[in-house]
């Protein structure tokens, strides 16, 4: 493999970035030079050609949403995203489509607090912030911002995750006890490992999901402290069918790499073969070969 630059355009300092479009656009998140506004910047990413070098100094060229927009879900297709800004003493959701720019309100709220997510295509989950104490809900939109559902709620510290079919929401409570949600019946399932679902990631399909879970857990005040940098995990990678229940040791990552891993950001790529993943401590990023 080859590493080549196609373009000479230099954002510093992003945070946070998204690639949709079928790689033809890029969303960058930074802070401004107060160090206070949060900007967001969508550009189209210039034409790349394999095993040429670019003749000219091709630009990233685009256009900046409203500033300090509070959280950012991409669609499961890559076209559009869905993002959350204040507005009058609102909460405003918007849907952008990336290759017309293209922007649709689908969403109001007066509470303020939300994560998004776009699991799937026809919906959109809406979860309050997480916080030990404090109770949590998570709601759902279709693509349009109709159809407005309570799917769970009153559980103290919820963190959730909705699986690529629709069907199913991994979550976890104040413990990190990991439950799996049947939206069509509303049973849930003890799982047998701890962890926060953002430490996992649902396979297409959505029959297994990957999740990176900490060997120990001390006492405390959970997902805050975690969040807040005050505790850090060593992490295995676990299994789980959906179906089933079922968990399964994938890897011991501290025997594996001779470092600990907190896993964040799980990917897999389009077969499913490797386990991408950010390592929270260093914010590297890893690969595990699956098969």
């Amino acid at each position: 493999m080859e590493e080549r630059k196609f373009s000479g355009t230099v954002v510093p300092k992003v945070y946070d970035s998204y690639f949709g479009n079928r790689g033809e656009s890029v969303i960058m998140r930074y802070l401004k030079t107060d160090d206070k506004t949060i900007e967001t910047f969508v550009g189209a990413l210039p034409k790349e050609y394999l095993g040429a070098d670019t003749a000219v100094v091709n630009e990233i060229k685009g256009s900046f949403l409203p500033n300090n927009i509070r959280d950012i879900s991409l669609s499961p297709d890559g076209l559009k995203i869905f993002y959350l800004f204040d507005f009058n003493n609102s909460l405003i959701g918007t849907t952008l489509d990336l290759s017309s720019n293209k922007k649709v309100q689908i969403f109001d709220s007066p509470f303020t607090e939300w994560l998004s997510w776009w699991g799937n295509n026809n919906m959109i989950t809406l979860s309050t912030k997480p916080s030990a104490n404090v109770p949590g809900y998570m709601y759902s939109i279709d693509g349009t911002g109709k159809n407005l559902t309570k799917i769970l709620g009153n559980i103290n510290g919820l963190t959730t995750l909705g699986s690529p079919d629709g069907k199913l929401v991994l979550y976890a409570d104040n413990n990190l006890s990991l439950y799996l949600y049947h939206i069509d019946s509303r049973n849930s399932d003890l799982l047998g490992i701890r962890t926060l679902p953002e430490k996992c990631v649902w396979g297409s399909g959505s029959a297994v999901i990957y999740c990176a879970a900490p060997k120990s857990i001390n006492a405390g005040g959970y997902p805050d402290i975690w969040y807040q940098g005050e505790i850090s995990f060593d992490d295995q990678i676990w299994k789980i069918d959906s179906e089933s229940g079922n968990t399964t040791l994938v890897s011991d990552l501290s025997l594996i790499i001779a470092e600990e891993i907190d896993g964040i950001k799980l990917t897999l790529d389009k077969d499913e073969n490797y386990l991408f993943f950010v390592n929270k401590k260093d914010s590297f990023l890893w690969k595990l070969d699956l098969k």
